[in-house]
């Protein structure tokens, strides 16, 4: 059977350079659509949800997003420099993004403390595996800036607390990434014809209830809200 360690290393060398490299000099609408973006944050959230019901397990208020996962619950386990992980994964080498290769080098950790049997590990032993599924899927700009990780999929807190995990699971599944994607374009769509014709509507994917345009003035001009008449459904704005 196939080691965590060789799976993840697999995986991490599985990430195509191309989407990465010089991402930075790049706008964020010429990377990925919207609705990609979209479908990040939803990955996003959920590693920040796993890693918040890990923190509450071990009774800690918040880590930064670079920290590992390894090294909180056992902290003499050695850390993975960037050499020894170009060894493993030369594919990274040309990635100019920090908190990615962070997160791989602190997946690869993680991984090895499985194939270790730790049980904290196995309890919680899919852990990275939202944020590594985005690495994958070529999840374009993301960063850290100040005190956020931003990325063409707005900011969350460079820290993670442990008040995440209080949150509702997210369906990371491929089929509930492309269902949230076409959403996003199916409105993105709505409003190209809106603002051609006013009268035009719309109806939601998710329920067939009409999607309502309410129309928002702000510094950087007109921009648009939809919104689906049903509670707690779609509801997102457009510039």
């Amino acid at each position: 059977m196939e080691s965590h360690y060789t799976r993840a290393v697999n995986r991490i060398n599985n990430i195509d350079a191309k989407y990465y490299i010089d991402i930075s000099n790049k706008r964020y609408e010429d990377v990925r659509s919207k609705g990609e973006y979209t479908a990040d944050a939803t990955l996003i959230a959920e590693y920040y949800r796993r890693v918040g019901v890990l923190l509450q397990f071990m009774s800690i208020e918040g880590v930064s997003i670079f920290a590992g996962m390894a090294k909180i619950i056992n902290n003499e386990m050695e850390i993975l420099d960037f050499d020894n992980l170009f060894e493993i994964c030369p594919n990274l080498e040309p990635i100019n993004l920090t908190v990615l290769k962070m997160i791989c080098s602190n997946y690869i950790q993680w991984c090895i403390l499985l194939d270790a049997g730790d049980p904290i590990a196995v309890k919680f032993h899919d852990i990275y595996e939202p944020i590594i599924k985005l690495f994958e899927r070529g999840g374009g700009r993301i960063s850290t800036h100040h005190h956020e990780l931003v990325g063409g999929f707005g900011a969350f807190g460079r820290s993670i607390h442990a008040s995440r995990g209080d949150m509702k699971e997210f369906d990371i599944s491929d089929q509930a990434l492309r269902q949230e994607i076409k959403e996003v374009e199916h409105a993105e769509e709505y409003v190209k014809e809106y603002k051609l014709d006013s009268s035009v509507t719309k109806n939601c994917l998710r329920c067939g209830n009409r999607l309502v345009v309410q129309e928002n003035e702000g510094y950087g001009g007109k921009w648009y809200k939809i919104k689906c008449e049903t509670n707690i459904c779609f509801d997102q704005n457009f510039s």
